[in-house]
């Protein structure tokens, strides 16, 4: 049995309600307009006396019209975050690859406590615990963790679970730098020409290697190895002498290779001029015993007609390399043989702006970033020569 005391059309109502024998004041008020049910949000103040929870109910409103108001919530961490990516998979912004790769991330964040800790519950020092933590990941991947967690906290303020997200702070909690290379160089890893001589004379030798033929075109074209095994038998036009760069391999949920529907980046996304040298390996591939049809059409396909990983080459030019002593073997990775074609073009004296275009970077500021050293080496090399070019015809001034 309960008596009201009406007001307006209901909302903010405060009336008496009996609760096991005993009375208390009760009252209703809308704190959001709806929540993924379609329904209103509406929130139940409870009270001894009708004063006290119209007290309460002024004090949500005031706080509601702040946007200091937080709604108790159970919630944890997890939770959050786990739907935010759901819901991406399932509006078709992420893509399966996509998706498994977030879900990694998130089985990242789960290694530490922060990740099942009820919202409400997390403080600054659990998270400036959990950015210590993370520090022990590359910097990508703590790029990756990063904003998943800023992207949870900033759900959580929406929805009222948290009144601010302590990721705003960027002086309290920027983002950390990984401890994983600190002490190591950053430098490119390229082989030497000396290395690269010996691979090449070792490829050449063998009849038994299946790979061999994609390490050739990486080397000489520097494409990426997912971008050479989604190379589609119709993306190498010798007619025009063009080989057309569109995909690249990704990975199911189930971490199985599969073709992707574009290139790493959009500017991924080009073509490359075949010159006499590629022309000839990819015309004797197509008619090596390696080559077979199969229902993808593809260029590079594995004993039993399907897409071939970047990560099934990497092993494979890993044990060659030991197996052959070129460069440090088994610690060498397949990577490298982009790396090498950029330097071996650098040292040519290609533009950057060229070399930018051949190896899909957004713009020629990636190329130098990533090859500062080999162009700084190269720009001393070329200084070196115009001083010699002058002293020789007498254009240097004796002091």
């Amino acid at each position: 049995m309960s008596t009201a005391k009406k007001r307006g059309n209901g909302e903010g109502t405060i009336f008496k309600r009996e609760i096991k024998g005993k009375t208390i004041w009760v009252t209703e008020y809308t704190i959001a307009m709806c929540d993924k049910t379609g329904k209103r949000k509406r929130k139940t103040i409870y009270g001894k006396t009708r004063q006290e929870v119209k007290n309460k109910l002024e004090k949500i409103i005031t706080e509601l019209n702040t946007d200091t108001y937080v709604d108790k919530s159970k919630v944890t961490f997890y939770d959050i975050a786990k739907e935010f990516i759901d819901t991406g998979y399932n509006m078709n912004k992420l893509k399966e690859s996509s998706y498994s790769r977030k879900l990694h991330t998130l089985k990242n964040i789960s290694t530490h406590y922060m990740a099942n800790m009820e919202l409400q519950k997390i403080t600054e020092r659990d998270l400036k615990d959990f950015l210590i933590y993370i520090t022990k990941y590359s910097d990508s991947v703590i790029a990756k963790i990063y904003g998943i967690v800023n992207n949870t906290f900033k759900i959580a303020v929406r929805r009222n679970i948290l009144r601010y997200n302590f990721l705003d702070d960027q002086l309290e909690f920027e983002i950390p730098l990984s401890k994983k290379y600190k002490n190591k160089s950053k430098a490119v890893s390229a082989f030497t020409i000396d290395e690269q001589k010996q691979l090449i004379t070792e490829l050449q030798k063998t009849n038994r290697f299946r790979y061999k033929y994609q390490i050739f075109i990486s080397l000489f074209t520097g494409m990426r190895m997912g971008e050479i095994n989604a190379l589609d038998v119709n993306d190498i036009d010798f007619e025009n002498k063009v080989i057309h760069i569109r995909r690249t391999i990704t990975r199911t949920f189930k971490d199985k290779a599969t073709i992707g529907s574009y290139t790493k980046t959009v500017s991924g996304i080009r073509d490359l001029i075949m010159d006499d040298h590629i022309e000839k390996i990819l015309k004797e591939y197509l008619s090596s015993k390696y080559y077979s049809k199969n229902k993808y059409n593809l260029m590079f396909c594995n004993s039993d007609k399907e897409c071939i990983s970047t990560d099934t080459v990497n092993m494979m030019f890993k044990c060659f390399c030991r197996d052959h002593n070129i460069g440090k073997g088994y610690d060498v990775h397949q990577h490298m043989l982009r790396h090498t074609f950029a330097t071996r073009c650098i040292e040519a004296g290609m533009p950057a702006a060229v070399l930018a275009k051949i190896m899909g970077h957004a713009n020629v500021a990636t190329t130098l970033n990533v090859y500062c050293e080999v162009f700084d080496k190269f720009k001393k090399e070329h200084i070196d020569l115009s001083y010699t070019y002058l002293k020789e015809n007498g254009l240097t001034v004796d002091l």
